[in-house]
């Protein structure tokens, strides 16, 4: 018998051997496609592997069958030189694997099935390098040459090159993983203490050596509790399902999958509290990758611990779902940057919380402690900082992107390293009852993150929140939203007084509250949701911090419109909450500040745009650049006008009359601005602060329907209230005043063309324990109103005060110095009655006639104001160039027409005082005019 025969008979044997006598411990049943076959030798509960080809450091295995049951052991008893340990499953059955797979030495081990693999709940790995678990058809390599698993009598050129990639084919089997089983936790001693237990245990399921990468690519892959865990290295999940190449990409820890050849991806399931683990020096890696990925009751770590910087979170697919309990959390616990969690969808990612009850315990728990636990259940993303290295980013890119049930989400640093960026960009994001948000806790140092979001449309409502807040000397993070159609903001949460915000503040710490800059198309904000800037913490009437860094600014540009209408249907700790923009300030740093460019404005049904202090910093101010402004009506339930305002001394329902700080002033640059229908524009101080300006420059400005521009003070600095526009109109008890307190009437200028204020409009600078103010206005024109000692029922002009007369302050009316009645001749009151000096010459004849020719006149100045004027129209139906009479009969008014004789006029005379008559007879008129033929009575 030659050698080769000699060699074949003893694999054979053996294998028959081992089926005979072990198939009730393990199904490993080598083949006979290699040069060098493949050996299984059974030794009680363990089959030792022997044989194979080797090449270089390259050990190839073959196998009809691989599958290890539930308390046996796959033992690969490799060289420890060889590296790479390919093994391939040429038979049609699926790998069942609930034992134990182990390796010497620090070799990688490729496991391909195309039929499938399954690791049961006590699959485990004891191997020194990677596991590469896949169900490609073959694994290719840089040399052309191919290990297949669906064709191994093709002739085998087996190599000492590394492979190239992961050839699949056009039906990939399924991977699963239920592995459960345990093993010890040896992580690095963390370099700052941590105030939350890190939600560790020893179910650590497939698990690699550490720095190691433990990938499974296949078909749908489906983790159902199984755990997965690569300490400091990395766990790749893929799902393809098309033929094509998934090639390895080198990194220098380790190896990529690229995916650019598949033209299709499957399905990944991650359920049912599985834990995938990458924690450890420096950060692991998670790579994702599938059609639709879905991650339920499941969570990702990647905590950064030393001075290494992570390696980040990636999930790539077309459909992601995040549901109810899942968490993803690459949080940084020492001193290197934290992990990235990046996840892109071309499709949507949808991501649901445990309800908005498990919502409002975490900002319950926050507002107690000063501190998130981002490993409470309730947190889904998560990549804070408790070391001094800076947290991670969430980088989500996704067609559409929708929280909803409480989802919550952010960046947040435990101490002196730096939060990172939560950077989205979708087609559309909406957020239902979640919230994201960013900023430092209690006694941390370092700085927040921002929100960053660029979408066409920005969807928030039931409760939603973006935030960002500092509660230590670190300053919150900014928050800006870019989209090309519109911002939509709405609502509380359902039972609950929690509005619906885009929300930055300052409290327990000096850190700056970040600043919100929203660029958009329109701007929507309603049914009592909020943008919100402040620093300090008022919550109804009890003040929970007046510590607080600088209040952020709020910028806002929209290139169609800004619409803030109606209040919360929920009556709460500040009453029904109006929808609102707002900075405040209830700490020792002043305000942020209000811009707005846009060209409609829209303030309706007791919304309000406000700048407020409470104590003793100042406010912030209101500009407004706008084509029409448009305040109008009060809130259905609250019954509070809508407003804009700069106030001191008064925050939400709290009310502080010892308050020292200055109200802010609202600046306006528009074409029209109109307030109506008890709408408010004001200015004004509680405490011993100054009220602030009103500064308006308008073509037109109108109050009509008991509203005001109002500017009140109680004992500080009146308000100044400027107006410049082209017409100024108050009608229906509106009002324009400066009224003041203990203090004396603010100051009223109006530079206009013309005012009108009729039906009891006042403009006063009047006060009450103090002097009364100065009104000065310049104007073409002035009408229905007038200067006067007293307000009376008509529309007045005072400056008065209640202590008397003597206190009185000053009017100033500026009209131009023109006489109305010069020119103008005076009429006399006696009219001659002419009728009777014009006599009959010939009856009505044929061809007489009467034309309508129209109003006349001369047409309009289209460059000119459109003037109004009240004209008579004759409306009947009367043919142009018809007969007067004719025209009337046709219209139905026969009967009252009469037939008076048309007297015509022969010539004229000269009277004795040298004046000109026409008349009917001939008698002394002068004739041989070169117009004139004596009348022939009945000739044409």
């Amino acid at each position: 018998m030659n050698l080769v025969l000699r060699s074949l008979y003893v694999a054979t044997t053996l294998s028959c051997l081992w089926l005979f006598s072990t198939n009730a411990t393990a199904q490993i049943v080598p083949d006979t496609t290699l040069p060098n076959n493949s050996i299984a030798i059974p030794n009680g509960n363990s089959i030792r592997i022997e044989g194979g080809t080797t090449a270089g450091g390259n050990l190839f295995h073959s196998f009809q069958e691989f599958s290890v049951p539930t308390g046996t052991e796959a033992f690969f008893n490799n060289a420890l030189d060889i590296q790479n340990i390919f093994s391939r499953v040429t038979g049609s059955n699926i790998s069942n694997i609930d034992g134990l797979i182990r390796a010497n030495g620090v070799a990688n081990l490729f496991l391909i099935n195309p039929n499938g693999i399954i690791f049961g709940q006590n699959a485990q790995l004891n191997i020194g390098g990677s596991l590469i678990g896949s169900t490609a058809s073959s694994i290719r390599f840089i040399d052309g040459s191919e290990f297949s698993a669906t064709n191994p009598t093709a002739p085998s050129l087996l190599t000492v090159n590394v492979p190239i990639g992961l050839q699949f084919g056009a039906n990939p089997g399924r991977i699963e993983n239920r592995s459960q089983t345990t093993a010890p936790i040896n992580l690095p001693p963390l370099t700052t203490p941590f105030p939350f237990e890190i939600p560790f245990d020893n179910k650590v399921g497939l698990a690699v050596a550490p720095g190691q990468t433990l990938a499974l690519v296949g078909g749908d892959i489906q983790l159902d509790g199984g755990n997965l865990t690569a300490f400091t290295g990395q766990i790749i999940l893929g799902s393809v399902a098309s033929p094509g190449l998934v090639s390895f990409v080198p990194t220098p820890f380790g190896f990529n999958l690229n995916y650019d050849n598949i033209a299709n991806f499957g399905n990944i399931e991650i359920s049912n509290g599985t834990l995938l683990n990458t924690s450890g020096i420096g950060g692991g890696k998670v790579d994702i990758r599938g059609g639709n990925v879905s991650i339920n009751g499941a969570r990702i770590l990647g905590l950064t611990i030393g001075n290494i910087d992570g390696r980040g979170i990636n999930i790539n697919a077309q459909n992601l779902q995040i549901n109810r309990g899942s968490q993803i959390i690459p949080a940084t616990l020492g001193d290197g940057k934290g992990s990235d969690l990046n996840i892109y969808a071309t499709d949507s990612v949808e991501i649901s919380g445990l309800g908005i009850e498990a919502y409002q315990q975490v900002y319950n728990q926050y507002l107690l402690s000063g501190t998130f636990n981002p490993f409470v259940p309730q947190i889904v993303l998560s990549a804070g900082t408790v070391g001094s290295g800076a947290a991670g980013e969430i980088n989500i890119d996704t067609g559409r992107l929708v929280l909803r049930d409480g989802a919550t989400g952010g960046t947040n640093t435990f101490t002196t390293g730096n939060a990172g960026n939560m950077n989205i960009r979708a087609n559309t994001v909406e957020l239902i009852s979640s919230a994201l948000s960013i900023g430092t806790n209690r006694a941390s140092a370092g700085q927040g993150g921002s929100i960053n979001i660029e979408a066409q449309r920005l969807i928030m409502r039931d409760g939603s929140n973006l935030v960002s807040i500092s509660r230590s000397d670190g300053a919150s993070g900014n928050i800006a939203i870019k989209t090309s159609e519109s911002v939509e903001l709405s609502g509380s949460l359902p039972g609950s007084t929690a509005q619906t915000a885009i929300a930055t503040n300052s409290f327990d710490g000096n850190g700056k509250a970040g600043d919100i800059t929203i660029d958009t198309k329109r701007l929507s904000v309603s049914d009592g949701a909020a943008i919100s800037l402040s620093t300090g913490f008022i919550l109804g009437q009890t003040v929970l911090s007046t510590k607080g860094g600088p209040g952020g600014n709020l910028t806002v540009t929209a290139s169609e419109s800004v619409e803030v209408s109606g209040e919360s249907g929920v009556l709460g700790f500040v009453g029904f909450a109006p929808s609102s923009l707002n900075t405040t300030t209830g700490s020792s740093a002043r305000g942020g500040d209000i811009s707005l460019s846009t060209p409609l404005l829209i303030l309706r049904d007791g919304a309000l745009i406000s700048v407020a202090s409470s104590g003793a910093a100042d406010a912030g101010n209101i500009t407004l650049n706008a084509d029409r402004i448009l305040l109008q009506g009060i809130g259905i339930n609250s019954q509070l006008s809508s407003r804009i305002e700069a106030s001191a001394g008064t925050v939400s329902n709290f009310n502080n009359p010892n308050a020292t700080a200055n109200a802010g002033s609202l600046n306006v640059n528009a074409r029209e601005l109109i307030v109506k229908d008890g709408a408010i524009f004001s200015v004004r101080a509680l405490g011993t602060g100054g009220a602030g300006n009103i500064n308006v420059v308008a073509d037109s400005i109108a109050l009509d329907n008991q509203s005001s521009i109002d500017g009140r003070t109680t004992s500080g600095l009146g308000a100044n209230i400027n107006l410049q526009s082209l017409a100024l109109q108050l009608r229906q008890g509106s009002r324009i005043n400066t009224d003041a307190g203990n203090a004396t009437g603010g100051n009223i200028n109006i530079d206009t063309n013309t005012l009108v204020a009729l039906e009891n409009s006042d403009i006063t600078a009047n006060a009450q324990r103090g002097s009364g103010g100065r009104v000065s206005i310049s104007a073409q024109g002035i009408f229905g109103t007038q200067f006067r000692n007293e307000l009376t029922p008509q529309s007045d002009i005072t400056a008065t005060s209640e202590l008397g007369p003597q206190f009185s302050g000053v009017v100033e009316i500026n009209t131009p110095d023109v006489d109305p009645s010069a020119g103008l001749v005076e009429l006399s009151a006696n009219f001659e009655d002419v009728s009777g000096s014009i006599v009959a010459s010939c009856a009505t004849s044929v061809d007489n006639s009467f034309t309508i020719t129209g109003n006349g006149g001369l047409p309009d100045d289209p460059t000119q104001a459109l003037r109004g004027r009240a004209v008579w129209r004759d409306v009947r139906s009367v043919g142009v160039g018809e007969s007067g009479r004719a025209g009337e009969r046709k219209s139905g008014r026969e009967a009252l027409i009469r037939d008076p004789q048309i007297v015509e006029a022969t010539g004229w005379r000269v009277k004795g005082e040298g004046e000109m008559e026409l008349v009917a007879n001939t008698s002394g008129m002068i004739i041989g005019s070169s117009w004139y033929n004596a009348p022939g009575c009945g000739r044409r």
